[in-house]
């Protein structure tokens, strides 16, 4: 039966929140296959708080509120500069592409039937950085409120003395110092998503007021490598210190120590499947066997096992987010415990490790699990949840690297 998942009366941060599952599941390698999301996702809004897996480019952060207050300046209807400001977020893909932009363009391969705005991905990350006025504004409320903006009555005397809504009402959805919409915009985007200084300055302070000691407000002062493939491994990030390094040290640690667990998983995968006869994925078992080597030969195991605090790891995690389940603690926990008592070269081999992992696999999608559902097992692509975590970094890496390229522009 096809899996469906309606929106019902859903807020737009819930409505964001799935969308982004719904993209980590659509990326093979991302699946939360045994339940450690909700970690990854806590350590993730540590280092890099208001980001999500769903962000391509950091100009989107300024398209989208010029679509809104231009779709305002034009219509005096609300609902009919709601349909223009639609319009505009698809006119902008065109825009886009004719400027060049091969990369990070929302909705470049669909065109105008694209059916995620980027204003539905990008809203959660508008709220935390302050671009919107109030933390808690709609989509809908915004295009109102940049309609009165645009088209009210400047208030008299009595009502600016005694009606302050009417006043903050007036200023619109948009922090109040937004850059002007460019002419033309948004049918062209000559410049594409290269930002002037101004822009990325703006941009910049926005996000450093509302990130403060953490990661990202570290690599938003220093640019990181472009080549770094995962943050704890660049040069620059690993320079910062304080709690935001500490951090850093946890998610490192947490990603590997738990990749073992999606190596042994999908070993047991592998295996089932080639015992089922089924062969469109390729010498699988030999694949993962060979990973789980290469996992085995990391440097800092035997440190990261002995010396890692996890009391204080939990205390972080929990801090971030206090509904992080008791099931996920007991797995993470129990799986560092197996870890620390095995032959690391073997655990492929581990009796009491494979059965832990299928008992995980079970508890965690009951009657999805792929070692008990041939038809799920069937369909296995060779590869579920196997990549070490990045917290977001594939996603936000071109955003700073955007605002860095802008605060280095010669029009500074």
């Amino acid at each position: 039966m096809t899996s469906l998942i309606a929106w019902l009366d859903a807020s737009t941060e819930d409505q964001r929140r799935m969308r982004e599952i719904v993209n980590l599941f659509s990326e093979r390698e991302s699946r939360d296959e045994l339940g450690i999301g909700q970690v990854r996702d806590a350590l993730s809004d540590m280092l890099w708080p208001g980001t999500s897996t769903l962000f391509t480019r950091a100009r989107y952060f300024l398209f989208i509120p010029w679509c809104f207050r231009a779709a305002a300046e034009a219509r005096s209807n609300i609902d009919k500069a709601t349909g223009l400001a639609d319009q505009y977020e698809r006119r902008l893909i065109r825009a886009l592409v004719d400027a060049g932009e091969k990369d990070g363009v929302i909705g470049a391969n669909i065109g105008a039937a694209l059916k995620n705005l980027p204003s539905t991905l990008y809203w959660g990350g508008m709220r935390t950085h302050g671009i919107v006025n109030e933390a808690t504004i709609t989509r809908d409320d915004a295009i109102a409120a940049e309609v009165e903006r645009a088209h009210a009555r400047r208030p008299s005397a009595p009502e600016v003395q005694y009606v302050d809504e009417v006043v903050h009402w007036h200023v619109g959805a948009f922090h109040s110092t937004l850059p002007t919409v460019p002419k033309a915009f948004p049918a062209e985007a000559p410049d594409g998503f290269a930002m002037p200084y101004g822009e990325a300055a703006w941009l910049r302070d926005r996000m450093l007021a509302n990130s403060p000691e953490t990661m990202l407000e570290y690599a938003l002062t220093n640019r990181p490598e472009k080549t770094s493939s995962v943050p704890w491994d660049d040069p620059v990030l690993m320079a910062a210190d304080g709690e935001r390094a500490s951090i850093m040290r946890d998610a490192r640690r947490f990603s590997i120590l738990m990749n073992s667990a999606a190596l042994v998983y999908n070993l047991l995968l592998a295996e089932a499947y080639e015992d089922a006869g089924f062969d469109r994925v390729p010498n699988p078992v030999d694949d993962y066997r060979a990973r789980l080597d290469e996992w085995a030969a990391t440097p800092t195991l035997a440190d990261d096992l002995a010396s890692w605090d996890r009391e204080t790891f939990w205390s972080r995690v929990h801090f971030q987010n206090p509904n992080v389940s008791h099931r996920t603690r007991r797995f993470i926990d129990r799986w560092i415990e197996l870890l620390g008592v095995a032959d690391i070269r073997r655990i492929g081999d581990n009796l009491d490790i494979r059965a832990f992992i299928r008992g995980r696999e079970t508890e965690h999608k009951r009657g999805q699990a792929r070692l008990t559902n041939k038809r799920l097992l069937q369909a296995w692509l060779g590869a579920s949840g196997s990549r070490p975590l990045v917290y977001r970094w594939p996603q936000l890496s071109p955003v700073l690297h955007d605002i860095h390229d802008g605060l280095d522009r010669v029009d500074a």
